[in-house]
C-alpha cells in the first residue's frame, strides 16, 4: 500500500511533466486526506505527452476506445486523457479536485468504489 509520502516519492519520475499530466482516484483522495493509502497511482496525461512517451519507447496498451495506457513503474499507470477535471496542486503534484474524482467514482461505479463514493460525498457536504 502506498502512503502519501511513497506518492510524492514516486511522482518524482522524470518522465512525469506535471503541466501535462495530473494524480485521480485513490491516490487523489489520499493527497486530499481522505484515505490513509492506496494500491496504485492512476494518472491521466495530455494526449501531447502520452506521444513522448511512446516515441521515447515506453509501450503502450491501446484501448478499444482508442486511448493509450502505459505502465511507467510497478506502481503508476498513466492513461491518455484519463479522469481529467479540475486540476488542484497540493504538495506540487497536480491532483484531481474532490468532486471530480467523485464523478469518475460513479461512472466506474465498482464495488470497491462504494466506500469511496461514501467517503467523498461526505466531505464534498461539509464544502
Amino acid at each position: 500500500m502506498l502512503t502519501r509520502d511513497d506518492i510524492l516519492r514516486l511522482l518524482s519520475d522524470p518522465r512525469l511533466d506535471r503541466s501535462r499530466c495530473w494524480v485521480t482516484a485513490g491516490a487523489a483522495m489520499v493527497l486530499h486526506g481522505l484515505r490513509q493509502s492506496t494500491q496504485d497511482i492512476d494518472m491521466g496525461c495530455e494526449s501531447s505527452l502520452a506521444d513522448e512517451l511512446e516515441t521515447g519507447g515506453c509501450t503502450a496498451v491501446q484501448s478499444p476506445e482508442g486511448w493509450r495506457r502505459f505502465r511507467l513503474t510497478e506502481d503508476i499507470d498513466l492513461s491518455e486523457n484519463f479522469a481529467r477535471g479540475t486540476v488542484e496542486w497540493i504538495s506540487g503534484v497536480p491532483t484531481v479536485s474532490l468532486a471530480d474524482i467523485l464523478r469518475l467514482k460513479r461512472q466506474l461505479n465498482r464495488p470497491k468504489d462504494q466506500h469511496d463514493i461514501a467517503l467523498l460525498e461526505s466531505a464534498l457536504k461539509g464544502v
